[in-house]
């Protein structure tokens, strides 16, 4: 559970009631200045996340590139492309694995980056946001039962 508190005051006087509620210490975490940083509490930046899945985007889909292109070559036999270029069957298999396995690693580095940036790290660029704007982020963790519990008490606490 995330709860965005406007100013440290508020924030740390929730972390209080919760505490006093009974909840434990290591399943809070309250981030903002003077307090836990986002990397700690595992919101990662979103240009890292976004290079971390372009990476497995370039390797996975330029593997699946280049071997589909082996595999087309080999079915339909681009005659084509070694009458050409002047290749021999091998040379041209060679080729053509090659260049859809470029092709694939740049789609999957595009892929992987929207990928990491759109999805993976949405929830890390929105709580970023009201870091920079000032705003202490409550963090709860823990089982359905001890997080409901927390919104609960919270609910109380800002209502």
């Amino acid at each position: 559970m995330i709860a965005v508190l406007p100013d440290e005051a508020s924030a740390f006087r929730a972390y209080m009631v919760l505490q006093r509620h009974g909840i434990s210490p290591e399943n809070l975490a309250l981030v903002g200045r003077g307090y836990s940083s986002p990397e700690s509490v595992g919101l990662i930046e979103p240009g890292r996340m976004a290079w971390k899945y372009a990476k497995y985007g370039m390797i996975l889909i330029g593997i699946l590139g280049a071997v589909t292109g082996t595999i087309f070559q080999v079915t339909v036999g681009l005659r084509s492309i070694q009458l050409y270029f002047q290749l021999s069957w091998a040379q041209t298999a060679v080729a053509v694995a090659i260049a859809s396995g470029l092709v694939g690693s740049l789609l999957g580095a595009l892929f992987g980056s929207l990928y990491g940036l759109f999805y993976k790290s949405s929830t890390s660029i929105a709580c970023r946001n009201c870091l920079r704007q000032g705003q202490y982020l409550l963090l709860l963790e823990g089982s359905e039962t001890l997080t409901r519990r927390g919104r609960e008490i919270l609910n109380q606490y800002l209502a």
